[in-house]
């Protein structure tokens, strides 16, 4: 009954059964983890496991191949594909239909990005330059997970060749797999590259996984039984890691270490755990499993649901879905032997990586009839160069400009006008200051780098290609000589480091040594006060610390997912208030500094809002859209002309 229901496609090596029902639990450890963080914190090492298997099972395919005279570097690659490419273009096919259904065009931009790297196996590294694995912000990537399948694609493309190099010296695998595994252990440790994601920080597990294969061919390990102990320390390396929140090398090896030992009391003898029935189904499914499950738990955190509160819902139809494609997708696929049976495979996944070029190229499919009323409106962005500001710039640092955004209303800077300065919030707000301008005398040219405040600093302070740019911004406010300046960029998280979260650890602006930032913007100040040129410092908007997509309706869904689009005045005072404190401190030593603080259109005695009535002010968590910046375009004129008159 069991093997009508679950068949299981011939292997490449002898069949062990309690390998399989190792890969079940590794996987239920990520399910848990994924859907009750808190509770099961330590699911994280199913990923782990999981590299321990592979390493193992693809070094004992390679090398029984090689030592029988039949390895064919052709032969792995199809058999790669058969295995790895049915499960995953159908699970990403899924999300991306998913994603053209439900998603805001800059949320499917975004995920057409993660969709083709997940396709190419570059995904770790795609994620390496945005949030950490336990931010708050990867709980909506439903690709997530693809970077453990990306990390192992990259090992098998070097993998084999090494292994055949190997055996042209010798057949004594043991010593050069040891030195292999040494040498990548100690790059993994010089931190070449993000330690959770980096392919460099992770292939010393798949690396083990091939020693263990080694010594698993021992004649001293045969019918030896210590399954027991195998599996208390096996046990004892997963709750190492309970309450963890951070990746770990000493914890890491601890349970890579302890898996490799429990693969190796798998050699004959009988072991009450891993000769689970239900074990090995979940086993037999934990590929799709793994793919399925946190597309779901990703789609429905974008979608405001509490995971854990349908956690049992989520894992039941991950499990079946899992099972259908196992049953009738990977069974088939499996037993099909033809080289264009993988040709087809490998064509239609270069096919869709090619539809999600498309997606990112068209900014996440911003035309769809179904949603470009909702969304367009709200978050199209104004082109970063214009002509004007390109002409004015080019004549005086050439063709290499340096600088990330650069708008201006007019070529002729003779006329009266204000100069904007700042990082990308001083770029989103250009459009809506030059139209309310157009009141006055005054033209307005702006220059802004993202992510990057424009100080004046020493080259010891700061890494060399702010430098560069900032040094370009200072050089071209000497050659325009403005009268009068307008600064507009975030400021608590260039003083900080901290992002919206108050608790958060995680250091967002490297480019900046943010320790350093009164100290430098006290000479700031200085220098525009020694020109004699009138700095107007607007202080940041409040940052909203939720997606503005949140308060619109998506397709097919009854109602937005946050009702109040607002936060709490004291949670934005909380964040805020030092910075506004230090800021105020230091312009009042200069009488050419002038505060602007534009919160009270944003917010109310009790309450910020993202939207107000009905409509909607934010691009981002930070970043003001056209409608937003036109209510502050409004009350910086306001706060300027009242106050020069």
């Amino acid at each position: 009954m069991f093997d009508r229901l679950f068949p299981i496609p011939k292997h490449s090596l002898d069949y062990n059964g309690q390998l399989d029902s190792l890969r079940g639990v590794a996987v239920l450890l990520v399910i848990l983890f994924h859907i009750y963080p808190k509770e099961f914190s330590f699911g994280y090492v199913g990923v782990d496991i999981f590299f321990v298997l592979s390493g193992y099972l693809i070094t004992g395919i390679i090398i029984s191949r090689i030592e029988t005279g039949n390895f064919s570097f052709l032969e792995f690659y199809r058999n790669r594909i058969r295995r790895i490419f049915p499960a995953m273009i159908i699970v990403l096919l899924a999300s991306m239909i998913a994603g053209y259904i439900f998603l805001f065009p800059k949320e499917l931009e975004l995920f057409s990005k993660h969709l083709k790297s997940s396709f190419l196996f570059y995904q770790n590294i795609t994620l390496i330059n945005e949030a950490g694995y336990w931010d708050e912000a990867s709980i909506k990537k439903p690709l997530l997970h693809f970077w453990s399948l990306s990390i192992e694609e990259q090992f098998y493309l070097f993998w084999p060749l090494i292994l055949v190099i190997f055996a042209k010296i010798d057949r004594s695998w043991t010593t050069k797999l040891i030195i292999l595994f040494f040498v990548l252990f100690s790059i993994s440790l010089i931190g070449i590259q993000d330690s959770f994601y980096g392919s460099l920080s992770r292939f010393w597990e798949l690396s083990f996984g091939g020693l263990v294969y080694i010594y698993s061919k021992s004649d001293i390990l045969k019918n030896r039984n210590f399954s027991i102990p195998a599996v208390i320390i096996f046990i004892s390396g997963i709750s190492l890691a309970y309450g963890n929140s951070e990746y770990s090398y000493i914890k890491t090896f601890f349970i890579v270490v302890a898996t490799g030992i429990l693969i190796l009391s798998f050699n004959g003898t009988k072991n009450v755990i891993f000769d689970s029935k239900l074990l090995l189904f979940f086993g037999l499914i934990s590929y799709p499993l793994y793919l399925w499950h946190y597309v779901i738990i990703g789609y429905l955190h974008i979608f405001g649901f509490d995971v854990p509160s349908i956690g049992i819902w989520i894992a039941l139809i991950s499990i079946f879905l899992s099972y259908l494609t196992y049953r009738f997708i990977e069974v088939y696929s499996r037993s099909q032997q033809s080289y264009y049976f993988a040709g087809a495979l490998l064509l239609t996944a270069i096919f869709l990586v090619f539809v999600s070029h498309y997606i990112h190229k068209t900014r996440g499919l911003n035309q769809r009839e179904h949603i470009k009323n909702i969304t367009n409106a709200n978050f199209d962005r104004a082109p970063m160069q214009d002509s004007n500001a390109t002409s004015i710039i080019e004549k005086i640092v050439g063709k290499n400009t340096n600088i990330s955004q650069m708008r201006a209303n007019t070529k002729n800077l003779k006329e009266p006008f204000f100069m904007i300065i700042g990082d990308s919030h001083a770029y989103s707000s250009y459009d809506a200051i030059a139209l309310e301008f157009k009141k006055t005398r005054y033209k307005v040219f702006c220059i802004s780098n993202n992510s990057i405040p424009p100080l004046i600093a020493s080259e010891d302070d700061i890494n060399d290609k702010v430098d560069k740019k900032n040094k370009t911004i200072l050089n071209i406010i000497e050659s325009v000589k403005p009268k009068k300046v307008i600064w507009i960029s975030r400021g608590e998280i260039y003083a900080s480091g901290n992002k919206f979260l108050l608790n958060s650890n995680n250091k967002n602006n490297e480019n900046y040594k943010i320790r350093n930032f009164y100290e430098h913007l006290e000479k700031t100040f200085r220098y525009f006060d020694k020109k004699n040129i009138t700095l107007y410092f607007v202080l940041e908007n409040p940052e909203m610390g939720f997606a503005p997509e949140d308060c619109l309706k998506r397709p097919l869904l009854n109602s937005p997912i946050n009702l109040k689009c607002s936060i709490p005045k004291s949670l934005h005072l909380k964040r805020q208030e030092k910075f506004i404190y230090n800021v105020n401190k230091i312009a009042s030593q200069y009488k050419n500094i002038k505060i602007i603080d534009t919160q009270n259109i944003f917010c109310d005695s009790n309450v910020c809002y993202a939207k107000k009535n009905g409509e909607l002010l934010y691009f981002d968590d930070n970043h003001l859209n056209l409608a937003g910046a036109k209510l502050q375009a409004t009350e910086i004129a306001r706060q300027i002309f009242t106050n020069d008159k």
